[in-house]
């Protein structure tokens, strides 16, 4: 009998398109939030809200959708929320002048249905398809995967950018709708299928039955892992490193024009770190598995320590050396939101319930994501004056988000210590 073609890696291939089309189609919004506050005719203050929509959403949807995961499987979660990421765009579209309460309730079901595209088609389930296929070379595998978030989001913005050169945003939506929608269903009919679909075992799976002496997955179960000290500390340890990580992705560009970039220079630049980022995200399971998931940590939190002490260096010679730095730090920090919950999580818990974990983990994500522009709001507030010896507005900022990634570093170092997977086995 021909012996079958191991399908793991064009399921990896599948989790890679689906994220690169959900998360870097999300991305673009930012490309045209003056555009719907120009069109619409609302306040850019009451249209960025959409964001915050989003990031409830976001916290709330995490949970259901490993729920809906185990339910129908990661091939109809994945189609869920590949409609979901086209829909979310089309709603945009059905926004209409006059500042009208319709049109901003149109943008804000936009900002929920684009939360259905990323909690159901990124980083929790596809992490979690990737389990289920890889035993051996899990990280470096997942690193690939996850990757997609970065290449996706310089992709699409860039496509963004150009097609609004030529035509309006609605019509700009209306054509990444399509390709959202040509991209996913080919992954998701094609690639996303389980071991058990195709009658496979997982890369790796009789070595870990050898070792063990059984044929069960390792790992302690979701109920062990919310009991632990360490998910406690892990989950205090993501919050802290990620806001600061979500604050250099909302406020780098700014930062750079209020100190004298122009508009193109500053869209050029964070242009370069997101795909840079999404070439270092390609590597992170291969520098995790050299370095261990402690030393991972340590690389990637000191990589945004760095990022801030430049960003606060930068205005002072505007040298381009400095930028470069800059964005080299802070592509190779990008996994703190995209790859840190997903390898430390499996570091600490083990594979057993990876997807219903990896879900509770990215809701201290979300949460950090969301809490990020009320503190950097606090921190503007102190624009003129002197906060603890520290010139107040955007650089203080830098300054208290290079501190909370060194408490956020320590915190996940004791998670990591303290993993009741180690323990256990």
């Amino acid at each position: 009998m021909e012996k079958t073609k191991f399908f793991g890696y064009k399921a990896a291939i599948g989790a890679f398109l689906v994220i690169f089309a959900n998360l870097g189609a999300c991305t673009t919004l930012g490309t045209f939030l003056s555009s719907l506050s120009e069109y619409s005719g609302h306040s850019l203050g009451a249209v960025g809200q959409i964001g915050t929509v989003n990031t409830i959403c976001n916290i709330a949807l995490s949970i259901l959708a490993i729920k809906v995961l185990g339910k129908l499987g990661p091939q109809k979660t994945m189609l869920i929320s590949i409609i979901a990421c086209a829909a979310h765009m089309q709603f945009y579209t059905f926004a209409t002048p006059g500042a009208n309460i319709q049109s901003l309730i149109f943008m804000y079901i936009a900002g929920g249905m684009a939360s259905v595209a990323i909690t159901f088609g990124t980083h929790a389930v596809c992490s979690s398809l990737i389990a289920d296929w890889f035993v051996e070379k899990r990280a470096q595998v997942t690193g690939y995967v996850l990757s997609g978030a970065g290449i996706g989001a310089a992709a699409w913005v860039f496509l963004a950018g150009q097609l609004f050169k030529i035509t309006d945003y609605k019509n700009c939506y209306r054509i990444m709708s399509i390709l959202v929608l040509v991209i996913g269903l080919i992954s998701v009919i094609f690639f996303i299928k389980t071991p058990e679909k195709i009658g496979q075992k997982p890369l790796g799976w009789s070595s870990q039955s050898s070792a063990e002496g059984k044929a069960e997955v390792a790992g302690v179960t979701y109920k062990e892992a919310l009991m632990s000290k360490s998910f406690k500390i892990l989950i205090a340890g993501l919050l802290f490193t990620t806001v600061g990580g979500t604050a250099f992705l909302s406020y780098a560009p700014s930062w750079w024009q209020m100190n004298g970039m122009d508009a193109s220079g500053a869209a050029t630049w964070n242009a370069v770190y997101l795909l840079l980022a999404g070439v270092l995200l390609l590597a992170a399971g291969m520098i995790s598995n050299k370095l261990g998931t402690a030393g991972f940590v340590v690389y990637v939190c000191v990589a945004f320590i760095l990022a801030f002490m430049c960003m606060i260096i930068w205005p002072l010679s505007h040298s381009v050396i400095m930028m470069i730095l800059t964005v080299i730090f802070a592509a190779a920090a990008y996994p703190v939101c995209a790859s840190i919950p997903s390898f430390v999580g499996t570091a600490v818990f083990g594979p057993r319930e990876f997807g219903a974990i990896s879900a509770t983990l990215m809701i201290a994500v979300y949460i950090g994501q969301a809490i990020a522009s009320p503190i950097m709001a606090a921190v503007l507030g102190t624009e003129g004056a002197t906060v603890l010896g520290i010139p107040g507005g955007m650089n203080f900022g830098w300054v208290l988000f290079a501190v909370t990634t060194v408490i956020g570093m320590i915190l996940l170092l004791f998670a990591i210590k303290a993993a009741p997977y180690k323990n256990k086995n």
